[in-house]
C-alpha cells in the first residue's frame, strides 16, 4: 500500500456560452465578452498548471468536458495539447464522458498522447504504476449516449489488490436536484468496496462522504450562470494508508477566472433615489474589493430587499433597466459587471398594525403569516394555486421545479401585491 495524490475535476464545459448576458451592452462589454468567451479555457489552463506544480500521480476529469451540441473542435484539440504537457512529467490523465459529451460526440480522428486513458462504454480498470509497480487502480466508464439511464455504479467492482482504488463516474446521486443521468445511491457506491469516488455532473462542490469511501463532487471549474455563484475549481486529494484502507483528505483549489455573485442590499425605509443610487454603487465596489485572488471579473446580481417608499417607483416599467445602465456606466472598477437587479422589496407598511386591522388586507396578511409559521404553508399555498394546471400535460411540462427559495419569493411577491393593490392604489 502506497500513498497517492491525485486531482479530481469535472464539468469543464469547454467553449460553453454564458447564460443571461447576451442583451447587455456597455463600453466595457467588448472586453467582458472576450473574457467570458475564454473563461472555461482559462479554467482548464489553470487546472493543468496546477498539475504541473503539484505533480500528482494522476488527473481525473469526470465527464462533461465539453458540450456535444457545440461540436467544438478547438476544445478537444486544446485538451489534447494540455494532456501532452503532462506526459513530460509522467502524470496520467483519465477522462470519462458524461451526458453533455457522450462517447459518440468525441473526435475519433484525434490521437491522444500515451499518458491519456479515455474510458469506454463498459467498466474499465487501469493500473497506475510507480517504478513499474501498481500503486493504484482507477476504474471508470463513460456515457454511451446523452440519455444514460442505467445505474452504472452497480457495474463497478474492486480488484483483488490492497492498492488504492478509485471509481470515476458521471452520475446523479439519489436525492439530488440535478437532471437524472446514470442514477445511483450512496449505498451503491459503498457496496463496490472502492477507497474513493471521483464524481461529475452536479455543478456544486459537495462532499458526500469523508470516511472510506471518500465521495466527492468537485463542481464545475467555471460557473456558467448567476445560480452557480462563488469560486469554482477542483480537488487535490491525498490518500494515505491507514489500517486496512486509506485515509483521504481533499483540498479545494479555485480555477475559474469569473465569479458570479448575488449581493443583497437592504433598503428598509429608504426614501430617496440618490441614497439608493449611492448604496448600489457601494455594493458593487464591495464585491470588487472582496474578490478572491485569481478572479478576473465579478458578474453581479444586486438583490434589493426590505420595505421602502421607493417600492412603487422601482416597479415602474423600465425603472430597473435605467438603473442598471447607470450603474454599469458608473462603476470604476473594470472587473465588476452588473448583470441585473433582483427586486424583492415591498411597500413601506407597518405590518404589525396592518395585520391587526379588521379588513380584507388584515385578513390576507394574517393568512400569509400563518402560512409562514407552518413551514410548508408557503409551498402548499403556491401548489394549491397551480393545481388546476396539473391536469394539462403541456402546462404541467412547462411548470418549473421550484426551490424553497423560489417558493418563498413567490409568496413574498403575493403578499406585496396584496398590500400594493389594497393599500396604495
Amino acid at each position: 500500500m502506497y500513498p497517492i495524490r491525485y486531482i479530481h475535476a469535472a464539468d469543464l464545459h469547454l467553449d460553453a456560452v454564458f447564460a443571461g448576458l447576451s442583451r447587455e451592452a456597455s463600453p466595457q462589454s467588448g472586453d467582458l465578452a472576450r473574457l467570458l468567451h475564454m473563461a472555461t479555457f482559462t479554467a482548464m489552463e489553470r487546472l493543468f498548471a496546477l498539475c504541473e506544480r503539484e505533480r500528482p500521480d494522476f488527473l481525473v476529469i469526470a465527464g462533461d468536458i465539453y458540450n456535444q451540441e457545440d461540436q467544438s473542435i478547438r476544445a478537444q484539440l486544446m485538451l489534447r495539447d494540455d494532456c501532452e504537457r503532462l506526459a513530460a512529467f509522467g502524470v496520467r490523465v483519465f477522462l470519462a464522458h458524461g451526458n453533455h459529451d457522450p462517447l459518440p460526440s468525441r473526435l475519433h480522428t484525434l490521437r491522444w498522447p500515451s499518458n491519456v486513458t479515455v474510458f469506454g462504454n463498459t467498466i474499465e480498470s487501469h493500473a497506475v504504476l510507480r517504478e513499474g509497480e501498481p500503486v493504484a487502480f482507477v476504474h471508470g466508464i463513460s456515457h454511451d449516449n446523452a440519455q444514460e439511464g442505467r445505474n452504472l455504479a452497480r457495474l463497478f467492482q474492486r480488484r483483488d489488490s490492497p492498492c488504492f482504488q478509485l471509481g470515476v463516474l458521471h452520475c446523479t446521486l439519489e436525492g439530488s436536484k440535478a437532471e437524472r443521468y446514470a442514477p445511483c445511491s450512496l449505498d451503491d457506491l459503498r457496496a463496490c468496496g472502492l477507497d474513493a469516488w471521483a464524481l461529475g455532473h452536479v455543478h456544486e462542490r459537495i462532499v458526500l462522504s469523508e470516511q472510506q469511501p471518500l465521495v466527492l463532487y468537485p463542481g464545475n471549474t467555471q460557473g456558467l450562470h448567476i445560480n452557480e455563484s462563488g469560486e469554482r475549481g477542483c480537488f487535490l486529494i491525498s490518500a494515505v494508508p491507514s489500517g486496512e484502507g486509506f485515509s483521504c483528505s481533499a483540498a479545494f483549489k479555485p480555477l475559474g477566472p469569473v465569479i458570479w455573485q448575488t449581493q443583497e442590499v437592504c433598503v428598509d425605509d429608504m426614501e430617496h433615489l440618490d441614497t439608493l443610487d449611492a448604496r448600489l454603487f457601494s455594493a458593487l465596489e464591495e464585491l470588487s474589493a472582496n474578490a478572491p485572488p485569481g478572479c478576473e471579473a465579478v458578474l453581479a446580481r444586486l438583490r434589493l430587499t426590505g420595505r421602502t417608499p421607493l417600492d412603487a417607483a422601482l416597479r415602474r416599467p423600465a425603472a430597473l433597466a435605467d438603473l442598471c445602465e447607470r450603474l454599469r456606466d458608473g462603476v470604476t472598477r473594470p472587473q465588476v459587471w452588473l448583470k441585473d437587479i433582483d427586486l424583492r422589496t415591498a411597500p413601506a407598511v407597518d405590518l404589525t398594525a396592518a395585520r391587526s386591522r379588521e379588513d380584507l388586507l388584515g385578513e390576507a396578511l394574517r393568512l400569509a403569516e400563518a402560512g409562514r409559521a407552518t413551514g410548508d404553508g408557503v409551498r402548499e399555498l403556491v401548489d394549491g394555486a397551480l393545481k388546476p394546471l396539473q391536469g394539462h400535460a403541456r402546462a404541467r411540462k412547462a411548470l418549473p421545479q421550484l426551490s424553497d427559495e423560489e417558493y418563498a419569493a413567490l409568496f413574498s411577491d403575493a403578499e406585496r401585491l396584496c398590500i400594493d393593490l389594497m393599500e396604495n392604489r
